[in-house]
């Protein structure tokens, strides 16, 4: 009778340890963003302040590929990989969301838990003939795709720590506008 209750309470114990382990991995990823950070792609760039945000106003240049660097931080307690881009994404006006890959260039984005990587995100620039000249686009966030334990899959976004903004440039620097392709502005 001892021996029996001894071994169901231990089933319970390494059922319980057990259920534990799953909710933790099947917990969503805490993945945080931070500088240093660096543009390439650009002819000109510029960093500033209003009030609690922190805004890179970039120069756009039409049909070119911004390159934006920044950090990325695991706070979940377990590894993950991070999987690139997912489908689902903001669609800002004039940048088009292309890739995030490692420094090494590569798509796949190890991270131990509390380790931190140097990620880069290419955006494409166009779509300057659809907006007046003095309006712009900002892109604040992109959703990644995630993979913990060779299992668990899931969508994260991930703040980014600038907002990146471009303006519509003028008629001369947006050679596919028209006189009627742009709304007055």
């Amino acid at each position: 009778m001892v021996l029996r209750r001894a071994l169901v309470a231990l089933a319970l114990v390494v059922a319980l340890v057990a259920a534990g382990g799953v909710a933790v991995a099947r917990s969503t990823p805490a993945l945080r963003t931070s500088g240093p950070t660096s543009v390439t792609g650009t002819e000109a760039t510029g960093v500033f302040q209003i009030a609690d945000r922190t805004i890179r106003q970039v120069r756009y240049a039409d049909h070119g590929t911004l390159r934006y660097t920044f950090e990325v931080t695991n706070d979940s307690r377990l590894p993950l990989t991070i999987l690139g881009l997912a489908a689902d994404q903001p669609r800002p006006r004039l940048f088009e969301l292309e890739r995030l890959s490692a420094q090494d260039g590569t798509r796949d984005i190890d991270l131990a838990a509390g380790q931190t990587a140097t990620v880069t995100l290419d955006l494409g620039m166009s779509g300057c003939e659809t907006l007046s000249a003095r309006a712009g686009s900002f892109v604040t966030e992109v959703v990644v795709r995630t993979e913990q334990a060779g299992v668990f899959d899931d969508d994260v976004v991930l703040t980014l720590p600038e907002e990146l903004h471009t303006g519509s440039p003028r008629e001369a620097f947006c050679p596919e506008s028209t006189a009627t392709s742009r709304p007055p502005g």
